[in-house]
């Protein structure tokens, strides 16, 4: 495993696995996350080339911020450009890696092969609304969840028992705080349909999931049609396709990682889904 530390104020920390193969996937985790979110999904796939960062603000990269899509997205770009196999890859985003992912597509289109978002929306409601009125309270609110015996963490998120990693859980006390929540959950607020316009005329292939027992199903469907929209009529961005995970918690790849490999896999290489996955109209 090779990574590179930050050296500047615009460098960020990031896992490269796999140098040899010929295909780069670019890994996107969640907001107050770190690249060991995927610590379960990189040894199954190990044929690409994996490049894994930390967001700004996050981790090993908490001196580059302040943190928002804008800045994520122009600096995993520059990682690509520059560590990616002819400066171009697949990109694959959880939540507010999702979203980064569409910024990548729609700032940076040279970079992006294809994309496979999860957890992505613009119509809120329900826990994510209370999120976005009240930023710093779901810090502290966390906060303090991550602090307790990990069943009460369990039960409100799913994550699976056995994928449990201390380790994680550490860098993602370190890592929550009320300026990354309002920074994080203000670009999510502020994501609109104007910004799926302007990536779906990017005319990409993209698969957008949602997990069926916690995101907003309506809204993953709604993004998926407007990209698939906008592409030229007989481009990959015709081929963009919307699908849920019908137990998939919002951060499944935490839940079921042979499944969220597979399915990545599947959505590269241009085979069907496979059986976990239902395509929605």
């Amino acid at each position: 495993m090779n990574t590179n530390e930050s050296s500047g104020d615009r460098d960020l920390f990031f896992v490269s696995l796999n140098p040899l193969a010929p295909v780069t996937v670019v890994l996107l985790h969640v907001i107050f996350s770190s690249h060991l979110e995927w610590v379960h999904i990189w040894p199954k796939l190990s044929e690409y080339h994996l490049l894994i960062p930390d967001l700004p603000q996050h981790s090993r990269s908490r001196h580059v911020k302040p943190f928002s899509f804008d800045l994520a997205a122009d600096l995993v770009a520059d990682m690509i450009r520059t560590h990616a196999h002819d400066g171009r890859a697949h990109l694959v985003g959880m939540s507010t890696g999702g979203y980064i992912a569409l910024e990548l597509v729609r700032r940076h289109p040279d970079v992006a092969q294809t994309a496979f978002v999860s957890g992505v929306s613009y119509i809120f409601g329900g826990w994510q609304t209370l999120s976005m009125r009240y930023p710093k309270v779901m810090a502290l609110g966390l906060s303090a969840m991550l602090n307790t015996p990990s069943a009460m963490l369990l039960k409100a998120t799913g994550w699976a028992t056995d994928l449990q990693s201390e380790e994680l859980l550490k860098e993602i006390r370190k890592n929550v705080s009320g300026s990354l929540s309002e920074s994080g959950v203000g670009d999510t607020h502020r994501y609109g349909c104007d910004h799926v316009v302007g990536a779906g005329r990017r005319d990409k292939r993209i698969a957008v999931v949602a997990g069926g027992k916690q995101d907003n199903i309506e809204g993953a469907r709604e993004i998926g049609r407007l990209l698939r929209s906008m592409g030229s009529g007989n481009g990959p961005g015709e081929q963009t396709r919307t699908f849920v995970v019908k137990n998939g918690i919002h951060v499944w790849n935490l839940q079921v990682p042979e499944l969220f490999a597979q399915s990545v896999r599947a959505w590269i290489e241009g085979y069907p889904m496979p059986v976990g996955l239902e395509e929605l109209e």
